[in-house]
């Protein structure tokens, strides 16, 4: 098997995607995953919440606390209790999708050694949990820095079951983290709802993602993990987000261009230009899709207005704008193929720079 150059050091443009998917056969989205998104594009571990309770974003996310049990109530999930039926089910379910990758990668006749997955960050997952009196975790130092500890652990154990049954070598993790800005502005209501809870200091927030990224980043020289920040870009106090967390050591972002505006492109070119990698969204799944001279033009317009040159496109790789939770298996197919297709013509661009 050759050396594998590990994603972070890779230079080439690429497509990828969201891990959401419809319907609740996990063997037909793997098939249109490895169809389409084989290398040199990133394939994705797909998540598929259709098929109920458990497999939700939140039940999917906590079925990686590690020595932590917790169980669902009317009102959310709920931690530090024994594991209930709900949540062995999860956790059910997330063996069950780590042996089909297995078999799916292991029919393969070359070996895929880099694969995408998606969980949410540490603190939406903290915010989103409660205790078992009833209160959001996130209200208590104690347990939110539990969780966030055994959510690290229980994600490198992940990856590790990924590295002992599979070919994957090299992982791309995406941390959804809807609920950041809430966390940092002081606006999470608790439980009642008359209320907000306290906003969490920047230096704990900061503090608890270098952790974080030290936790799921051990994996000496077997793997190797590039974490991916999906913040909203249309938060008002992005830069900020941004810069709090590079200094955690981010060096990877999902960007909707949609939400950036001139002060946000010049942070994004700043963080290019310190070795920072951007995923791009540029098609909305379902939409009417442009060809690819005009993709690629919309594309490069913005990235040589920001003086960043086409021998830098390598930082860039291109995804859906959204998952296909919504979407048909055809409009999936369909979109993947002209990702791939935009990214073989900025990849060629790159290359004759």
């Amino acid at each position: 098997m050759p050396e594998l150059v590990p994603e972070a050091q890779r230079s080439d443009v690429y497509a990828t995607a969201f891990c959401q998917f419809p319907g609740t056969d996990p063997l037909q989205i793997h098939e249109i995953i490895r169809g389409e998104l084989g290398e040199p594009n990133l394939a994705v571990f797909p998540q598929l919440a259709d098929r109920g309770v458990g497999a939700d974003q939140v039940g999917r996310s906590a079925s990686l606390l590690a020595e932590l049990g917790f169980d669902l109530q009317p009102h959310g999930w709920r931690v530090g209790v024994n594991d209930g039926v709900d949540a062995r089910r999860a956790r059910s379910l997330l063996r069950s999708d780590e042996n089909l990758l297995a078999d799916v990668l292991g029919a393969e006749r070359k070996p895929a050694q880099r694969l995408k997955l998606t969980v949410l960050g540490p603190w939406s997952l903290a915010a989103k949990l409660y205790l078992s009196s009833g209160e959001r975790a996130i209200s208590d130092h104690g347990a939110r820095r539990d969780i966030i500890a055994a959510y690290a652990h229980g994600l490198k154990e992940h990856l590790d079951r990924l590295v002992r049954i599979t070919s994957v070598r090299s992982f791309t993790v995406q941390l959804d983290e809807p609920l950041l800005a809430d966390v940092l502005d002081g606006t999470i209501k608790t439980s009642s709802g008359y209320r907000t809870l306290r906003s969490i200091p920047r230096s704990e927030v900061r503090g608890g993602y270098e952790e974080f990224f030290k936790v799921i980043q051990a994996g000496g020289q077997q793997w190797n993990v590039r974490p991916l920040l999906n913040l909203s870009t249309g938060d008002e106090q992005w830069i900020e987000r941004m810069d709090m967390l590079t200094q955690a050591g981010a060096g990877a972002v999902v960007l909707d261009p949609q939400g950036l505006d001139h002060r946000k492109w010049e942070r994004v070119a700043g963080f290019v230009e310190g070795g920072g990698h951007i995923f791009l969204q540029v098609l909305a799944p379902g939409d009417r899709a442009p060809g690819v001279g005009d993709a690629v033009n919309s594309i490069l317009r913005p990235w040589r207005q920001l003086g960043l040159s086409d021998g830098q496109l390598g930082s860039m790789t291109l995804m859906p704008r959204g998952d296909f939770t919504r979407s048909t298996s055809a409009e999936a197919v369909v979109t993947l193929q002209r990702l791939s297709t935009y990214a073989q013509a900025l990849e060629q661009t790159r290359v004759d720079a």
